[in-house]
């Protein structure tokens, strides 16, 4: 009976201890396509509901399932640090930071990314929304919607990686867009 029991513990914290991988977005592998060092405020990036649930959509058909996406952390926060720390990167800026610093100058660009659509649909991955360049005084530099696909397989690693890819595509735009 004791040899019993203590199976029967071994195997729970065995399976509480057995964690799910967690999902990272691939960081940006290119250079500075700029150099510029005007102040870059993010604003949060916005998400399907979807999403926040560590949920990604597959449709095959007109059958829409969803995986365990587990992702790291919130996606909101990780799409918005991934778009913080690639703008740096490719615009060779250390000023670029989360939205709202001080803006009493009125200096610098706002960026809001809008992300409409993530899903796995015909062995590819598809990133739709849109994104807004605005100078901090209001005025619109920029206002683009994006509709991105790469092959994929159903991986779900390999369903993230694309994603993170795409989304990277996105922000290397947002830098050449601002001057």
């Amino acid at each position: 009976m004791k040899y019993i029991i203590a199976v029967l513990i071994s195997m729970f914290f065995i399976g509480c201890s057995s964690k799910q991988s967690e999902y990272l977005l691939p960081k940006a592998d290119f250079g500075a396509v700029k150099s510029i060092k005007t102040q870059i405020g993010v604003i949060k990036v916005k998400v399907p509901d979807y999403l926040n649930d560590d949920k990604i959509l597959v449709k095959k058909g007109l059958e829409v399932k969803s995986l365990n996406a587990n992702f790291a952390d919130a996606p909101d926060k990780l799409f918005t640090q991934q778009t913080i720390t690639t703008l740096k990167q490719a615009l060779n800026n250390p000023n670029v930071f989360l939205y709202p610093w001080d803006v009493k100058s009125k200096k610098g660009y706002i960026v809001k990314i809008v992300l409409d659509d993530f899903i796995y649909s015909d062995s590819q991955v598809h990133l739709s929304g849109s994104y807004f360049i605005k100078l901090a005084n209001g005025t619109t530099v920029s206002a683009k919607n994006f509709n991105l696909q790469t092959p994929s397989s159903q991986n779900p690693q390999d369903i993230m990686k694309n994603l993170g890819e795409l989304y990277n595509r996105v922000v290397l735009q947002i830098a050449r867009e601002v001057k």
